[in-house]
């Protein structure tokens, strides 16, 4: 059983505390810590921005973060999706001595659902990075819909997008 719990006292530790293997390094772009100073500052100024620890059987196995912004980055100057209300994954990761057990797909569909009820106001979009190694990650927002965009950053990381209007056809 999976659950998405806000960060808290209680559990703040061990989500700082929680890593991904060596040779995954390169494919986080922060820690888990700066996700939540990140969280904090956008808040303040006034972006939504919703930090979660991943749950198994009240164990602490991972984290993720999302937030509510416009598209509105210069890279998407020529795409349909820009200044258009997005929902966008700041960060989704899974411990390494917990990866393997479909944690990860299973927090994405978790969040997924979450952004579904649409928290903090209407959304056209679902948007992400990942870095264009990470063939995994790739693999997994591919099997939710997620499409890349052909938008790619100096680090290497691929702009992906998923269409919220899936979620709401008749």
């Amino acid at each position: 059983m999976i659950e998405l719990r806000k960060i808290t006292g209680d559990n703040i530790d061990e989500v700082i505390e929680l890593e991904v293997g060596e040779h995954q390094k390169d494919f986080i772009q922060t820690t888990n810590l700066r996700s939540i100073a990140d969280a904090y500052v956008l808040n303040a100024d006034g972006i939504p921005a919703t930090p979660f620890a991943i749950y198994a059987d009240e164990v602490v196995v991972g984290f993720l973060m999302y937030d509510y912004d416009t598209l509105d980055h210069e890279s998407f100057e020529n795409e349909v999706f820009y200044e258009k209300k997005s929902y966008f994954i700041w960060h989704i990761m899974i411990d390494k001595s917990y990866q393997g057990k479909g944690y990860g797909r299973l927090a994405l569909e978790k969040m997924l659902t979450d952004i579904e009820t649409m928290p903090y106001g209407e959304a056209e979009y679902v948007a992400l990075f990942y870095r264009t190694s990470n063939v995994k990650a790739k693999t997994l927002y591919a099997s939710f819909g997620f499409v890349d965009t052909g938008i790619i950053q100096d680090d290497n990381s691929m702009f992906a997008i998923k269409s919220l209007d899936t979620f709401h056809s008749v």
